[in-house]
């Protein structure tokens, strides 16, 4: 359906143009004046945007589902304890690029506006370890530890076959190393935040998933000798979310 949407907004403005109506005229122009910027800053995270080319083209595969449908495939992805003890590998690695569908508008928010400029500011090869190893611990830490609460009678054995899936662990590692980049009051603003976030979602929620997205941010914390020598892309001195120098209107 929003596929769809899409595609009828698309059309209509293409048509809207070549008749000549003003304001499709003045959006083309400004889009014109704008892309080189966008091309640019896309261009200088390429990771970020590959992976959210991804995610997208997965994300709309799901839309066109039915809710059961899109169940099964969510938990066939998912690296629940169930699929860690029997695939590990492969679902550590595809649970990554699996959204729940309603999700994928605040997917594209948060790798646009924190995860693109951290590519930047880490370089490609940083940023794809630290987003990895939030993924990875996270998923194997919380794991573990539901693992021993199922085994002490505190958590349900269903939970071993639950949905976990998406963006969200890898993202809180890279948005807490982040924080380095930041100085003075802006600094211990974004970190406290962020810290007080997910202690309080997993004091209040107390689910596995809350749990995991506080030591991925915890396991994002502990990266910053990884921050200690700024990326290339950075020589300039520019802002982190600037467009790189020498980039033309």
């Amino acid at each position: 359906m929003i596929l769809l949407v899409a595609l009828v907004v698309g059309i209509g403005f293409h048509l809207a143009r070549v008749g000549g109506w003003g304001p499709a005229l003045a959006l083309h122009r400004r889009w014109q004046t704008a892309r080189p910027y966008v091309v640019a800053y896309i261009r200088a995270s390429p990771a970020t945007f590959t992976y959210l080319f991804i995610v997208t083209i997965t994300t709309w595969v799901l839309l066109g589902l039915d809710q059961p449908i899109v169940d099964a495939v969510l938990r066939a992805h998912s690296s629940n304890v169930a699929h860690l003890r029997s695939d590990p590998i492969r679902v550590l690695i595809r649970s990554a690029f699996w959204l729940d569908t309603y999700w994928l508008l605040a997917a594209v928010a948060v790798i646009a506006v924190v995860l693109a400029p951290a590519e930047r500011w880490l370089g490609t090869a940083r940023w794809i370890l630290v987003f990895a190893t939030g993924h990875l611990g996270a998923t194997l830490i919380t794991a573990g530890g539901l693992l021993l609460a199922i085994h002490a009678g505190i958590v349900s054995h269903s939970q071993e076959g639950a949905i976990d899936v998406g963006v969200s662990y890898g993202f809180a590692a890279v948005a807490a190393v982040f924080t380095y980049r930041l100085a003075g009051r802006a600094r211990y603003a974004w970190g406290g935040v962020l810290l007080s976030v997910v202690v309080i979602a997993a004091a209040v929620g107390r689910t596995f998933t809350d749990f995991g997205h506080l030591v991925a941010v915890l396991i994002g914390f502990a990266m910053w000798p990884l921050t200690r020598q700024p990326s290339r892309q950075l020589e300039d001195g520019s802002p982190v979310w600037a467009v790189p120098k020498g980039t033309s209107g």
